[in-house]
């Protein structure tokens, strides 16, 4: 290894010739992490720097730091056949540390296996890795499947600081890894998929304890996100008053066009190239931007993309600003009435499709909407959907009860005209793999919705219309 100094910090590089490429970094300027991609050679490279903060991450960059600690896993998993980007050498310094990569030319896993025709071999090839970390003795303490790359037809394993190389791997070690990598995609496999992976996997016996196992963490990764969605991390970046999600921190700066709703508990105001949602008072803001950062978490597009939250001052609300999709789209109950009678037998039942194919995608999330009237629905381009009000959102499997309550508001809240064939199409194609009576829910959502009356927002404004 070569030794080589620059502004405080002291490189260690497997060529000498790096030393040219980390003259000119940028200074570290807020968070936890920053990333920078640099030319070398034919190729670029992959510098990450570890921001430590306080007396134990002071102490933490003195004895083990970070940076080193990635290189040295790197090359250890590099020489037992496991795939990771290319480590060239680390810098130590102050209170951080680097590690200098290849730069991989690749995609989340979680990402790439939503995509139509690649979970056919995405799952073989995610078995294969697990199984070869479980011969290897390889614990990656944090294998969400954000830090597994695809690249072509290879995964690459990154992240590498929490990894620990162990001679005896046991149970608990085995049931952790697959929990972990496990946890972002179980509930959207099917029954034959889940045989089909721990098959592939080797170890069919273990599936019932990842199950119960996957629940449990899910609960207290979702608590632990929450907890931490007011404080910089590697997704936050605070800028003042203001909490940014990470990347968008240029966003939602446009000038002030117009008040779309304004009511005791909060104002919607559209702006040139963003839409504010204003609370009156901080629990619903806090209960509100918590949501977003789980979500953002779960890579769960199902809401609009927050760009940052303004916290509450003594002379101002709080406030979210996020993406505005009202150019895009408009709210499922005014889409109904607006659309709905043009809509030919086979764009009906395209419709039902996709937006039973988003419910399905919500409700194994483990995501429940405690007020889903189909104004709380954004409909983009006739088959993608959005939860509005995303405060209003549980992490919670919904049972019969929950599911009976949510779908009886949304079908309280469309045009009485949309036909009955339509609805029940929707919900029997909704409730058909779940784990409820649904004959019983079926019944149920009849009766109950018998007892109310329709109340929408048509295109003419406010509706009720009566069932009989």
């Amino acid at each position: 290894m070569k030794e080589f100094r620059t502004k405080g910090m002291r490189w260690f590089l497997e060529d000498e010739g790096l030393a040219g490429a980390l003259e000119h970094l940028p200074e570290v300027s807020g968070g936890r992490r920053q990333y920078v991609t640099v030319p070398y050679k034919d190729g670029k490279l992959f510098i990450k720097t570890f921001v430590e903060k306080g007396a134990i991450g002071a102490l933490r960059n003195r004895t083990v730091p970070r940076g080193r600690k990635e290189y040295e896993t790197g090359k250890r998993l590099a020489s037992i056949k496991i795939e990771t980007p290319g480590c060239h050498g680390y810098g130590v310094g102050g209170n951080r540390s680097c590690v200098i990569q290849d730069w991989v030319d690749g995609e989340s896993f979680v990402h790439v296996f939503f995509r139509p025709g690649y979970r056919e071999r995405l799952i073989p090839a995610l078995a294969e890795l697990l199984r070869r970390l479980k011969e290897n003795g390889v614990c990656h303490n944090d294998l969400h499947l954000d830090n597994v790359l695809v690249s072509g037809d290879t995964l690459y394993l990154i992240d590498l600081h929490k990894t620990k190389m162990k001679g005896a791997f046991s149970d608990k070690d085995e049931l952790s890894n697959l929990t972990h990598a496990l946890t972002m995609i179980y509930e959207d496999l099917s029954g034959e998929e889940k045989r089909r992976f721990f098959e592939l996997y080797g170890n069919r016996g273990i599936q019932k304890a990842v199950e119960g196992e996957i629940a449990r963490l899910r609960k207290r990764w979702i608590e632990s996100k929450k907890k931490r969605a007011f404080q910089e991390t590697s997704k936050i970046v605070r800028r003042g008053e203001r909490l940014y999600i990470e990347g968008m921190e240029a966003q939602g700066s446009g000038a002030f066009v117009e008040t779309l709703k304004s009511d005791r508990k909060v104002k919607v105001e559209r702006y040139g190239d963003h839409i504010r949602k204003i609370y009156k008072g901080t629990r619903r803001l806090e209960r509100a931007w918590r949501n977003h950062i789980v979500l953002l978490y779960l890579n769960a597009a199902i809401i609009p993309q927050a760009y940052y939250v303004k916290l509450p001052s003594l002379f101002s609300d709080g406030f979210i600003a996020m993406e505005d999709l009202g150019g895009r789209g408009r709210e499922l109950d005014r889409y109904l009435d607006g659309l709905y009678d043009a809509l030919g037998i086979a764009q009906r039942r395209r419709f039902i499709e996709a937006f039973c194919g988003f419910m399905k995608r919500v409700i194994g999330q483990g995501i429940a909407h405690g007020d889903m009237k189909a104004c709380n629905i954004f409909v983009v381009n006739n088959d993608h959907f959005f939860f509005l009000d995303v405060e209003d959102i549980a992490f919670e499997d919904p049972d019969a009860a929950v599911l009976l309550r949510m779908l009886v508001q949304l079908n309280n809240t469309i045009p009485k005209r949309i036909a009955v064939s339509d609805r029940l199409r929707f919900f029997s194609r909704l409730t058909r793999p779940l784990n409820v009576d649904r004959k019983r829910l079926l019944k149920d959502i009849v009766q109950e919705s018998l007892k109310g009356e329709i109340v929408y927002e048509g295109v003419a404004g406010l509706m009720r219309e009566k069932w009989v």
